[in-house]
């Protein structure tokens, strides 16, 4: 049965959560509010969400950012669309998996608002024949290195350990980094005048080692996704090296390409849109 929505019913206003979803965007403020009303039994498992046409009624906003907000609750386990039927509750509570989507760069970085960090060794280190491929630079050049650790705000378990690599000169940025709910770069750019101008970014399929294994609480050799970035100021100069890793189940992240305008007959040229899910 649909859930009913009266007709001419008070248009109920999107406000900023401080959950899993709280975010800017209209979309992630729709998606938060809804929910809410799911976690509180508005709508029950098993039942259908009022349509897309009595949420834009409801809530003021778009078909495009109803869409954007149900395609996230998909992505989260928690609803099931159908074509010609609507949307279905599934389940109440969202997997632990962290969903992001992404736009900009700094959507790239906007799931760090809902999850804390915990730094679990620190050291001077310089550049090593085996470290040059990462840190591309003379061998013997110095580096704060940082291991850290993500959490979800109320998870036991991390979502993802990194190696964070900062020049020597920019290494008292460490000192800002307690309880740090913005990307590490920008503290680089706030507190030295840099510009992040180009961020290149590796993925690969691993298989995860021992010391890794125990900070993220899993089995040696269990599947997980290394991500390595590279974070270029002005003149390609390197400001930043981060190397992460993911353990499978814990982190998600999404793109949607779109077609650039193109003549007929010209080969298709695709556009990248940076988008994240909840890692």
């Amino acid at each position: 049965m649909r859930a009913a929505h009266a007709a001419g019913a008070r248009q109920r206003p999107l406000e900023a959560g401080r959950g899993l979803l709280a975010a800017a965007s209209r979309y992630a403020l729709l998606a938060e509010s809804i929910l809410e009303d799911i976690r509180k039994g508005r709508y029950a498992v098993g039942s259908m969400l009022p349509t897309e046409a009595a949420l834009c009624e409801q809530f003021g906003v778009s078909r495009h950012t109803v869409r954007e907000a149900l395609r996230k609750l998909g992505d989260m386990g928690l609803v099931s669309r159908h074509q010609g039927v609507g949307t279905r509750v599934k389940a109440r509570q969202g997997s632990a998996r962290f969903v992001q989507s992404i736009d900009k760069l700094s959507d790239l970085f906007a799931y760090i608002e809902d999850t804390r960090l915990a730094i679990a060794s620190r050291h001077d280190i310089s550049a090593t024949p085996a470290r040059q491929g990462l840190l591309r630079c003379a061998p013997g050049q110095r580096w704060r290195m940082l291991e850290v650790l993500r959490f979800r705000a109320a998870a036991a378990e991390p979502m993802v350990v990194s190696e964070i690599y900062i020049p020597r000169a920019h290494a008292a940025v460490e000192r800002e980094m307690k309880d740090l709910h913005v990307p590490i770069y920008t503290l680089i750019e706030r507190r030295y005048g840099e510009r992040i101008a180009e961020v290149q970014q590796e993925i690969d399929a691993c298989a995860i080692q021992a010391g890794k294994a125990r900070l993220l609480q899993v089995r040696a050799g269990s599947a997980g996704l290394s991500v390595t970035r590279h974070y270029l100021g002005d003149n390609d100069k390197l400001l930043l090296v981060s190397a992460s890793l993911y353990p499978a189940g814990r982190f998600t992240c999404s793109m949607r390409l779109r077609a650039s305008a193109r003549a007929p007959g010209d080969g298709v040229d695709m556009n990248a849109t940076t988008s994240r899910k909840e890692t």
